[in-house]
């Protein structure tokens, strides 16, 4: 999608710089970044806990880091045996994502100055991944 973004970038005369890091290891300095988005994305890394600290790591004092993320259900729900039966397949179908994630504890864990989560439930025909969160910290 990198070609894509960069010319529709360069139609509405957008700066765009692409690198292809991992978030775990941006290269990018301390305190450099005013704002992260990330959309989806903590479910298919493999230590979500290492990419927000990275995160945090390069926000500004009061930079903003603003994600949309599902996560594991309640325990004792019927969505968590869902979750937990189709765990295996779901991961391989789905490029490594886990819906089995407590990714509200991992982003309030980090270290930032403030944190609001709001928690919703999508409807949607992929069940699994129906709880989700949505929220904004500050660096």
């Amino acid at each position: 999608m990198h070609g894509a973004l960069q010319r529709r970038a360069a139609r509405r005369s957008i700066g765009v710089q692409i690198r292809s890091v991992t978030g775990d290891a941006t290269g990018l300095d301390d305190q450099s970044v005013d704002a992260v988005i990330s959309s989806l994305v903590l479910c298919t890394v493999a230590d979500p806990g290492q990419v927000v600290s990275e995160i945090r790591r390069i926000l500004r004092p009061g930079g903003r880091y603003d994600f949309l993320e599902h996560v594991v259900a309640s325990d004792g729900t019927f969505l968590r045996a869902i979750q937990r039966a189709v765990r295996r397949p779901w991961t391989w179908a789905f490029e490594g994502c886990s819906c089995e994630r407590d990714l509200a504890a991992v982003i309030r864990a980090a270290g930032f100055t403030s944190v609001q989560i709001s928690q919703y439930r999508l409807r949607s025909p992929f069940i699994p991944v129906s709880t989700q969160i949505a929220g904004t910290a500050i660096a």
